[in-house]
């Protein structure tokens, strides 16, 4: 009975610690828990901001072909004006053409093939820096060496 008695006191005064170490288990369990919740929703954020971050770069680059082909057309068309265009035109060409090389939309090569056999090459040209090498010769049919086989009237 004095056993028991002592087994009863220490289970008794083993009860607090008892208690305290099941409610500090209890607090890990509820923190793992949430931890877990919320590495579920972070690893949810992710794969949406990547799936999202997709979407975004292949709209990125539709968007930079876009640009491209619209840039394209407007070199192509600044080409046609200064072939056909009387000089108040030339003139307002060649200034949009320099306006667009400053802010970095057309590069050397670009101002190179849209004023190369034009009025308006020597001018360009200098403002750009395309090497001279690249002009079009000056001569023209008249200033050239005829042909043995060519006759003359």
């Amino acid at each position: 009975m004095n056993n028991v008695i002592k087994e009863t006191k220490k289970a008794i005064e083993f009860q607090p610690k008892l208690e305290q170490l099941f409610n500090e288990v209890d607090t890990y369990t509820k923190s793992h828990q949430t931890l877990e919740k919320e590495n579920k929703n972070l690893q949810r954020e992710v794969k949406s901001l990547t799936t999202r971050n997709q979407n975004l770069t292949e709209e990125n680059n539709n968007l930079k072909s876009y640009i491209k082909a619209v840039l394209k057309a407007i070199k192509h068309f600044f080409r046609e004006l200064l072939q056909i265009g009387n000089e108040p035109i030339k003139e307002a060409t060649t200034s949009e053409i320099k306006e667009y090389f400053d802010n970095q939309d057309f590069d050397m090569l670009d101002v190179k093939d849209i004023s190369k056999g034009t009025t308006k090459e020597d001018e360009l040209f200098d403002y750009a820096g395309v090497p001279s090498y690249l002009k079009t010769s000056k001569r023209t049919y008249n200033d050239k060496e005829k042909d043995d086989f060519e006759i003359s009237l």
